[in-house]
């Protein structure tokens, strides 16, 4: 009985050390976006982490934003975080570490069938990976 309960305390103890250690080492909060929330975010299938401490960009926050702004439709970058970006579209991708770049939204704009109504968007920002510098994907929405 004793040996019974010294095997489930070291179970215990053996649990928590790995839950402490998985949340030191996998950021549970990303950075956020004056524009645009995480949830919304989540929505379009782009979930933000912090960066794993191990992880440091070889791409400046400068290259990043000059290659956010070929991309886009033009204007002034508005905010740069860096960020683990998991893409949950279609399915969800292994964490990548990206220059998060936020430009104006308001050139972004709605297209439909002639006659409909022309929205301009709440946000739009530019994912480049922050290791070779390459563009990711563009996203907008409302």
């Amino acid at each position: 009985m004793r040996k019974a309960v010294v095997v489930l305390t070291g179970i215990a103890l053996a649990g928590i050390l790995v839950f402490a250690a998985v949340r030191v080492l996998h950021p549970a909060i990303g950075p956020s976006l004056r524009n645009v929330s995480a949830e919304r975010l989540s929505q379009s299938g782009i979930v933000m982490l912090n960066p794993f401490p191990w992880d440091g960009p070889q791409v400046s926050r400068a290259q990043a934003e000059q290659t956010a702004l070929k991309q886009g439709p033009g204007g002034s970058v508005v905010q740069t975080v860096l960020a683990e970006v998991v893409l949950t579209n279609p399915s969800p991708a292994k964490p990548r570490l990206c220059w998060v770049v936020s430009l104006p939204s308001s050139q972004i704009v709605s297209s439909g069938p002639p006659g409909s109504q022309r929205r301009t968007a709440d946000w739009y920002i530019i994912l480049i990976d922050a290791h070779s510098g390459e563009f990711i994907q563009g996203s907008a929405g409302g």
